[in-house]
């Protein structure tokens, strides 16, 4: 069978799914010449021309991909990185720990001796003086060793007269034992390991979102507080217009459709034109390059760019950056080697390491477009 309306070869089971409703003819000469001259003419060429496209999708499915595995890379390394901080932060908040506990304890072993060593001179010195006289104190006449004179044994026993009252005189040992015991210092520890495992927890966020593949043109986009005008495929931009941000539907951008009143750009994520010299008016100061899809070729930039921004995302190469470019600011992109010597401004958001000596860290002032859809 032949659907007429499609004029596809059916069978039972496309007539019932896809060709409901269709009007259908019996195969015969007339309508298989006419499907095999379209094949003939039309379908045979184009199968050529589809391979072309599928090698074209294939390369930029690559490309996209290497992006993600790049970022997949960095993603993994910072977590890394900043457990293996954490880590030896944690061997430190746990020497420090342990050392003041330590400093308590050694402190209260320093009392707990001074209290052994008051305690064992007394006991040393009383059993001294009980074990003298405790068998012969009722034997020793005093009047007589005091009439003595050729004996010094009376005094001895009034040295051991005074050193019994000092022993026992309002207390006074115990009383110093008593001070020292009142700074001994009861350690105690406040368990909040519990809150810290649950706050380590968050310390990551893992969102994902979809690729610049499936970027949709935004409804509104600001930056540094300034409205921009959306530029989209086939719109006119209105003559005066001094922001425009090129959206990703964007299919080309005819030389001469951007007016000249531009002074700031940008391009969106997705943004799949390949520039050329010469598309960009020599009138723009500033440009923002988002997560675009093809390279930066020599020219692109026009001359009269002052500030030029890589936004979240960019990972293309760049060919040339103009000598009229003043500043160079980095946001979130991965890519290290720019053709560039004059100032590097990069965000809190720039996370690669780079080899230039005229690298500045800055607060990004604003100047990250927001993107509303």
């Amino acid at each position: 069978m032949i659907c007429a309306t499609c004029k596809d070869v059916v069978c039972n089971e496309c007539i019932l799914l896809d060709h409901n409703g269709h009007k259908f003819g019996r195969i015969d000469v007339e309508n298989s010449k006419e499907i095999f001259e379209e094949f003939k003419n039309n379908h045979l060429q184009n199968l050529d021309k589809q391979i072309g496209i599928n090698n074209e999708l294939l390369n930029e499915s690559n490309n996209l991909f290497k992006s993600l595995e790049d970022k997949h890379t960095e993603n993994v390394n910072t977590i890394t990185e900043v457990f293996k901080k954490l880590f030896k932060l944690l061997q430190i908040i746990e020497n420090n720990k342990i050392k003041q506990l330590v400093t308590l304890y050694d402190e209260n072993k320093d009392i707990n001796t001074n209290i052994s060593t008051i305690v064992h001179d007394n006991s040393n010195n009383i059993n001294l003086i009980t074990n003298k006289y405790k068998n012969t104190i009722n034997q020793i006449n005093i009047d007589q060793i005091i009439n003595n004179n050729n004996s010094y044994q009376h005094i001895e026993i009034l040295k051991h007269c005074c050193q019994s009252r000092l022993l026992i005189k309002d207390n006074q040992n115990e009383n110093k034992i008593n001070e020292l015991m009142d700074q001994y210092k009861n350690v105690n520890i406040v368990n909040n390991s519990k809150q810290v495992k649950e706050s380590i927890k968050e310390i990551f966020e893992i969102s994902n979102s979809l690729s610049i593949t499936n970027v949709k043109d935004p409804k509104r986009v600001t930056a540094a507080g300034i409205e921009y005008f959306i530029y989209k495929n086939d719109s006119i931009i209105p003559n005066g217009t001094t922001h425009v941000a090129i959206a990703p539907s964007v299919k080309t951008i005819k030389i001469g459709s951007i007016p000249t009143s531009v002074k700031y750009l940008v391009l969106l994520d997705g943004f799949n034109v390949q520039l050329k010299e010469g598309m960009l008016p020599q009138s723009i100061m500033y440009l923002l390059v988002g997560a675009i899809k093809k390279p930066l070729l020599k020219g692109s930039i026009p001359n009269s760019v002052q500030c030029l921004f890589l936004l979240d995302g960019f990972n293309q190469k760049i060919s040339e950056i103009p000598q009229s470019v003043l500043q160079l600011l980095l946001f979130d992109t991965l890519l290290t080697n720019f053709p560039y010597s004059k100032s590097i401004y990069r965000s809190s958001k720039y996370k690669q390491k780079l080899t230039y000596s005229n690298v500045n860290n800055w607060d990004g002032g604003n100047w990250e477009p927001i993107i509303e859809f």
